[in-house]
């Protein structure tokens, strides 16, 4: 067990043991941890909506970047395409998100609840990151857009050592993103873990039980998920990389 976890873990169980040695009864602790769920279910959907909000932006971005730049066909395929693919990645996450909501409102216990929240977290945590992470893509490529037009008043003439250090660039912040995005889930994950072991022992067993099935289940969905975002960035780096060539 890490510092971090042992730390989260020391401070649940003083907190138990106040509850415990004090006149609070199981209302009291009810409380307790429906603020819990409910602080931890906050931080999870700011982070859907924060990334939502960027992809929104990026969008309007490249529409810029098309009247920028009208005339120039491989610059308006660059963008259009990158606006359909936005464009279905928010449709994808807003279902997600529709799906967290529907599964921390309609529990009927908090321990439902958390159980729900830690179920649905370890079944998606892959696909989240991934459609987190591959925004960057689409920054870069937007924001690179308007830097040529601001600078040279067209898109600038690249060789292969700046497609490759341009790639570069885009790798490099895809895999930031994914390492800080993953560490916040993995955060949350261990946070609802701690407070379901304590709240009650077995609690773990039966979400380990449900997280299979819903695995089994969501096989497809990532199956189609990674085939989007796979197919989507080799096309992208392939206009993107004849255009400026």
């Amino acid at each position: 067990m890490s510092n971090n976890d042992k730390n989260l873990k020391d401070m649940w169980n003083k907190t138990e043991s106040v509850i415990g040695t004090s006149n609070f009864g199981s209302s009291d602790i009810e409380q307790f941890l429906t603020g819990k769920s409910h602080s931890t279910a906050q931080m999870i959907k700011k982070t859907f909506f924060l990334d939502i909000a960027i992809k929104s932006l990026v969008i309007i971005l490249l529409g810029i970047d098309i009247f920028l730049y009208i005339g120039n066909i491989k610059v308006f395929v660059i963008c259009l395409i990158s606006i359909l693919l936005l464009t279905g990645l928010i449709i994808f996450q807003l279902k997600m998100l529709r799906a967290f909501v529907k599964v921390e409102d309609y529990s009927k216990t908090t321990r439902d609840k958390l159980s729900s929240m830690l179920s649905y977290l370890k079944t998606k945590f892959y696909g989240i990151i991934m459609i987190i992470s591959i925004t960057y893509l689409f920054i870069f490529i937007s924001g690179t857009l308007i830097y040529f037009y601001v600078t040279y008043g067209m898109v600038r003439p690249m060789d292969i050592v700046d497609v490759v250090v341009f790639l570069m660039f885009i790798l490099i912040g895809i895999g930031f993103n994914f390492f800080v995005y993953r560490a916040q889930i993995n955060y949350h994950i261990k946070h609802l873990k701690v407070c379901l072991t304590d709240l009650n022992e077995n609690a773990l067993k039966l979400v380990s039980q449900n997280i299979e099935m819903q695995r089994k289940q969501d096989r497809i969905n990532k199956l189609i998920l990674t085939l989007f975002l796979v197919l989507g960035f080799i096309l992208l780096i392939a206009i993107f990389m004849n255009a400026f060539g």
